[in-house]
């Protein structure tokens, strides 16, 4: 095998390997935007379903968010871990301890 046809592999293999490498950032990037509009889909839902109940909101910006979140479910997936399922403010605060009797 001459000089040229090893250069030859060589600049084939660094393409090659380059492009792989491209795919798998695009694919990091898809997958970091779904993510992110999930995110935002459940934020926006949370936010219906309080003004809904809160407010006197229409049902119907609920439901049309819901569906929407299923969709992106089903495409995606969607992250239910217990960070994100879970109230990020504790929704009975706990009770301050009650000072010692005097005697």
């Amino acid at each position: 095998m001459g000089f040229k046809d090893a250069m030859k592999t060589n600049v084939e293999g660094l393409a090659r390997r380059s492009l792989e490498a491209g795919a798998r950032g695009q694919a990091k990037v898809e997958s970091m935007q779904a993510k992110r509009r999930g995110d935002g889909l459940l934020h926006d839902l949370g936010a219906a379903f309080y003004i809904e109940q809160r407010l006197d909101g229409d049902a119907r910006t609920t439901r049309t968010l819901l569906a929407a979140l299923d969709q992106h479910a089903a495409e995606h997936g969607l992250d239910t871990s217990r960070d994100v399922a879970g109230p990020a403010v504790p929704l009975h605060p706990p009770t301050p301890p009650r000072p010692a009797d005097q005697e």
